[in-house]
């Protein structure tokens, strides 16, 4: 048990006197990279903590009924910790993880799926080892910004705070991206007035980078013609701008189509389309499912987006797929894909699948179902599934506790959890994507 010895004011049991410090012991790390200690009977959440610590921490309040703290200094150090690489680090709230040497990250990552699965009674199933993408891969990225009278601050948003790092680079992101975040602010600066604050969407494809800048206000002329300079000072695929309050998105130029190439089909990238943070991730997911699925045909993919998944198995001449996604944008892309690769065996379905999942009888004509659902999850099709749902059954989800919510409806209905193959599509952070094979068990 956490021996909690309080210093100045602090009186464990007595209610937690916030803004004081005090004496902790870390006995583990939390789903979100924070080490968890115990004072008067509650768990404290201490960024940049490891296990086996003794840190002193300022306790901070409660945030999502959670008690934080601020680590002040560390007194006797784990032999796991390491120096961070990145400058912003402790600060910013993209990377979690960099002071944990690698053998502990990759355990702890693993540990995320386990620990899912295990809260919903999902024991001894297969979790295989963490498979992951190298730094420096990411392809997509958000950026938020301010424009104040002293300049722009652009970067990513402090940890569970609206305030932004002003970023000078990130390790984390492909080297076409982080060139952009220099002349970007400068960019802002000239576009936006102070006072004004939004976002900036990059995402690095096969005709150069494509960008949506997001603030207040449409365009004038002169703002228009300063981000078509822009765009061909930087050789940018394509220049968007979307003024704020859900307005659609204004295409300012075009200069080559922004694609993406899964499986080697081209797809012409939607404005704003999802896209999956690294190129090599999406390979891992993809080769998984693939190898998942095997010969069976015909196979249903569900959220299917722009169709990194869908590729891989159509373009097997033996596979007969069908795609099925709520985005008309995204599904009027892939088929234009499949046409012009001359896929006759894929067919596309808009379908809002979480007011609309396919039917028992849909479902019956698909030797294989895989889906891959926001972080929402999918179970109104989970339950479906459960009842009528073919012999395979791959999921793929981008958030664990979800996930294991639909593991266990499908394993209720019948459904054997075969494998689980995490990927660590974001490094150091807790982000963790899953690719899942469940088979029906015999009657």
């Amino acid at each position: 048990m956490t021996r909690a010895r309080p210093s100045g004011r602090g009186k464990p049991g007595r209610g937690l006197g916030f803004s004081e410090e005090v004496s902790l012991d870390v006995d583990f790390l939390g789903a979100q990279g924070h080490g968890v200690a115990r004072l008067g009977g509650e768990a404290v959440y201490l960024p940049g903590a490891l296990p086996g610590e003794t840190v002193v921490a300022r306790l901070l309040g409660r945030h999502g009924g959670e008690v934080t703290g601020r680590v002040v200094r560390v007194v006797n150090a784990s032999p796991h910790r390491a120096d961070p690489f990145c400058p912003h680090f402790g600060v910013c709230g993209g990377c979690a993880l960099q002071h944990l040497e690698p053998a502990g990250y990759r355990a702890w990552k693993r540990d995320l799926a386990v620990t899912a699965l295990a809260r919903r009674g999902l024991t001894g199933v297969e979790v295989e080892p963490l498979a992951a993408v190298p730094s420096g891969s990411r392809r997509r990225a958000g950026f938020a910004f301010i424009h104040r009278a002293a300049g722009v601050t652009l970067g990513f948003f402090e940890r569970q705070s609206h305030r932004i790092v002003d970023l000078d680079d990130c390790a984390l992101l492909l080297p076409a991206l982080r060139s952009l975040i220099a002349p970007l602010r400068r960019l802002l600066a000239c576009v936006t007035r102070p006072g004004e604050g939004g976002g900036v969407t990059v995402a690095a494809t096969g005709g150069g980078v494509d960008m949506i800048i997001e603030a207040p206000g449409p365009l004038d002329l002169a703002r228009r013609e300063a981000l078509a300079a822009f765009a061909g000072e930087r050789d940018l695929a394509r220049l968007s701008w979307r003024p704020g309050g859900g307005s659609p998105i204004d295409p300012v130029v075009r200069r080559r189509p922004p694609q993406v190439f899964p499986a080697g089909v081209a797809v012409d990238l939607p404005p704003g389309a999802f896209l999956q943070p690294s190129g090599e991730g999406e390979a891992l997911l993809a080769a998984r499912v693939r190898d998942a699925v095997g010969p069976l045909s015909p196979v249903a993919d569900l959220f299917a987006g722009i169709g990194s998944l869908t590729f891989p198995l159509a373009t097997r001449p033996e596979t007969a797929a069908h795609a099925v996604e709520g985005g008309g944008d995204a599904v009027a892309a892939l088929a234009a894909a499949a046409r012009r690769a001359g896929l006759g065996n894929l067919t596309t379905e808009v379908r809002d699948l979480e007011r609309h999942p396919l039917s028992g009888p849909e479902l019956s004509r698909f030797a294989a179902v895989v889906f891959d659902p926001p972080r929402a999850g999918a179970k109104a099709q989970a339950q479906i599934l459960a009842v009528s749902g073919p012999a395979l059954v791959v999921a793929v989800s981008c958030h664990p506790p979800t996930f294991a919510r639909d593991a266990r409806i499908l394993v209720d209905g019948g459904y054997r959890l075969r494998s689980v193959t995490p990927v660590d599509q974001f490094p150091w952070s807790p982000h963790l994507e899953l690719v899942a094979v469940f088979r029906r068990a015999p009657v």
